[in-house]
């Protein structure tokens, strides 16, 4: 990969995390809005899970679509995924879902720790001295 093929790949990177991680804190003032009674519980779950929905595939998406390899490098991308999953499942069960969110809670812990894990190693493999 070129030098300038690679920076176009960073700050496209630098803004899908930033704006996915934008629109996750938003989610996250929507559920503390709904927590106060300001709004509709039914409400922010429709939107909490659908933006979950769109947040997290769209991540995924992105990372899974760069160069094979340096997926192992490129997961500040899955950020936002990380970030908007305890508002998707929080309107999971403000819509009713009570089996489902233990489920998809263990699903994304696991995953995340799997992420953290392989960014740990390939960070301690690359580092002098190790």
């Amino acid at each position: 990969m070129q030098q300038e093929d690679l920076r176009k790949l960073v700050r496209r990177d630098l803004m899908v995390a930033g704006g996915g991680s934008v629109i996750a804190i938003w989610t996250w003032a929507i559920i503390a809005a709904a927590h106060f009674g300001w709004i509709s519980r039914i409400s922010t779950g429709r939107v909490a899970v659908a933006v979950g929905v769109v947040v997290g595939v769209g991540s995924l998406w992105w990372w899974a679509s760069g160069p094979r390899a340096l997926m192992r490098d490129r997961f500040m991308v899955l950020t936002p995924l990380f970030l908007v999953a305890g508002p998707a499942l929080i309107g999971v069960h403000y819509l009713g879902g009570g089996f489902v969110v233990a489920i998809l809670s263990a699903a994304i812990g696991v995953t995340a720790a799997g992420a953290l894990g392989m960014a740990w190693s390939r960070r301690r493999a690359t580092r002098p001295g190790s």
